[in-house]
């Protein structure tokens, strides 16, 4: 019989549910055995594993990491822009030089219209990188 089993105790005759306990030794567990659900009679010893075979272990855990993306075989795959090779080939209008950025929107300046930050676009022209310091009060220490 298993954990979770369905059988009819011999101690108070209702049909009850296997549950599993341990055989306690102070703190070192000796061994484990099979009780009733309802009176705590006990019900026998659990079966054994029917199979211990490491190829069906092995077979399950690829199965896994196959279901997972950890299969050492495939391809790494690329799951984000960020993890682009050539993050230049992205002509985003977040990173375009005519894009007006504020908290409500952006705009653009060469169409006069208002975008969404990943669109692409064929007039695209890459933001230059900011300076050093920016002269914000924000900047401490830079000069």
């Amino acid at each position: 019989m298993k954990p979770g089993e369905q059988f009819i105790c011999h101690a108070c005759g209702r049909t009850a549910f296997a549950k599993l306990e341990k055989i306690l030794d102070g703190w070192v567990v000796k061994g484990e055995h099979l009780v009733c659900s309802f009176c705590g009679a006990d019900a026998g010893a659990p079966d054994a594993p029917k199979s211990s075979d490491p190829n069906s272990v092995s077979a399950g855990r690829k199965a896994l990491d196959a279901l997972f993306g950890n299969d050492e075989s495939a391809a790494p795959r690329k799951t984000s822009i960020l993890d682009m090779d050539t993050p230049s080939e992205h002509r985003f209008c977040r990173d375009c030089a005519h894009a007006l950025v504020n908290v409500f929107a952006v705009i653009c300046t060469r169409k006069h219209c208002e975008v969404q930050p990943m669109d692409d676009c064929p007039d695209f022209e890459k933001r230059p990188d900011p300076s050093v310091s920016s002269g914000s009060v924000l900047d401490f220490g830079k000069k």
